[in-house]
């Protein structure tokens, strides 16, 4: 079905959405970069492979939508308080909760950067209910600028009416969401009843849906009804779980508030970089609990690795968090590359959000940048590498 405008991120701009700002700017004149003065926005670098149990919220590599509505047809406004964390499991919750002129709050949660060709992975528990709609994908588009500013998505959508089902879709260049593909695929099972892993993978020549490790459906790239390019766009991996208006009735189902709060739980989620990757069904490792919860000791959390400076040079932002999970500012990381350099930084010290930021050295060849961290100090703390949920981390061009 299409749905204009459905999942935008249209963020209030001094009391003004962005939804009316696009209206606004369909009057104006068209202009090029050039001619408006403004250089063409650099595109983001590709990040690179990722797993996380959703044992806390990693705000080095995701973000709760907060504090916006999409507009119709959404019935909800997001609140970064209705995405939770507990027993190693995401919570996505709507309520009643009035706000912002809608009469439902729910949650989103996002990656920060984007990711480009490879396998998407989720195991998730969707809910039974008409109108509710509980998803897992990937998404650019004007407010999410993956590189060419235009809409491009994959999805995987369960519509609360019939979890027996779940629809896959894609959109390619589209703003105007003239152009969906949505394609319905059938379940052996209720998903709303128990954890399932779900998957796509994306490549140069089409797109791969996946149930339980076993593929379901394909589509493949024509030149007359192209898939979405990342010489176009990469994409932000996202999920979220709201309910529809009345305008998409017919597509989801008619939404009544059973009372009280709806929960959709995840329990995992993977990216695997790559036009060679493969799905499986295997979980990704439990990320190590701190040990005993001591805030005296610390250990790293996650390494984000990034191609930049005109794809000929890595960046490795690590992050060391405490025994109770809190980030470690003034904490001083030392570490060494290798692979295509073994010059660049190799040593820094952590900010307040308990991140340092390491450059590697520039290299035009193609190949694999690797950092891994030797040592981290800072009085009154000990480090304990046992408990790393990464030490070392790479990314290729």
């Amino acid at each position: 079905m299409k749905l204009q405008n459905r999942k935008q991120n249209r963020s209030t701009l001094f009391g003004i959405t962005a939804l009316s700002i696009l209206a606004l700017l369909a009057l104006l004149p068209a202009t090029t970069g050039s001619a408006a003065g403004k250089p063409t926005p650099t595109p983001p670098p590709a990040q690179s492979s990722f797993s996380d149990s959703f044992d806390t919220f990693n705000t080095s590599r995701w973000a709760k939508a907060d504090g916006w509505t999409n507009g119709s047809p959404f019935d909800n406004a997001w609140r970064a308080d209705h995405v939770n964390f507990a027993n190693s499991l995401m919570t996505l919750t709507l309520d009643n909760f009035a706000y912002l002129g809608e009469p439902y709050s729910s949650g989103e949660y996002r990656t920060t950067g984007f990711y480009g060709y490879g396998c998407y992975e989720i195991r998730f528990k969707p809910v039974a209910r008409p109108g509710a709609v509980t998803t897992f994908f990937t998404f650019a588009g004007p407010y999410d600028n993956g590189g060419n500013g235009k809409h491009n998505e994959i999805d995987i959508e369960f519509l609360g009416y019939d979890t027996t089902k779940f629809q896959a879709n894609y959109w390619t260049n589209d703003d105007t969401y003239s152009n969906g593909h949505e394609f319905f695929v059938n379940l052996d099972f209720d998903a709303s009843q128990a954890f399932h892993n779900y998957a796509f993978k994306w490549t140069s020549t089409g797109i791969t849906w996946y149930v339980d490790g076993a593929s379901v459906y394909s589509v493949t790239h024509t030149a007359s009804d192209p898939t979405p390019k990342t010489g176009d766009s990469l994409q932000k991996i996202m999920m979220n779980f709201w309910p529809v208006d009345s305008t998409a009735s017919a597509w989801a189902g008619t939404f009544v508030y059973p009372g009280m709060p709806l929960n959709a739980q995840y329990d995992w989620v993977r990216f695997t970089a790559g036009e060679n990757c493969a799905i499986s069904s295997t979980p990704p490792p439990t990320q190590t609990p701190p040990p005993n919860g001591d805030p005296t000791q610390m250990h790293i959390s996650n390494i984000v690795m990034a191609i930049v400076g005109r794809n000929a040079q890595a960046t490795a932002s690590v992050t060391v968090v405490d025994g109770v999970g809190n980030p470690v500012a003034g904490a001083t990381v030392n570490g060494v590359w290798s692979g295509l350099v073994t010059n660049g930084d190799g040593s820094k010290t952590t900010g307040t959000n308990g991140a340092a930021l390491f450059y590697s050295g520039r290299s035009s060849a193609s190949g694999t940048f690797t950092f891994c961290v030797t040592n981290i100090t800072k009085s009154g703390v000990t480090y304990d590498s046992a408990v790393n949920a990464e030490t070392c981390d790479s990314i290729s061009k």
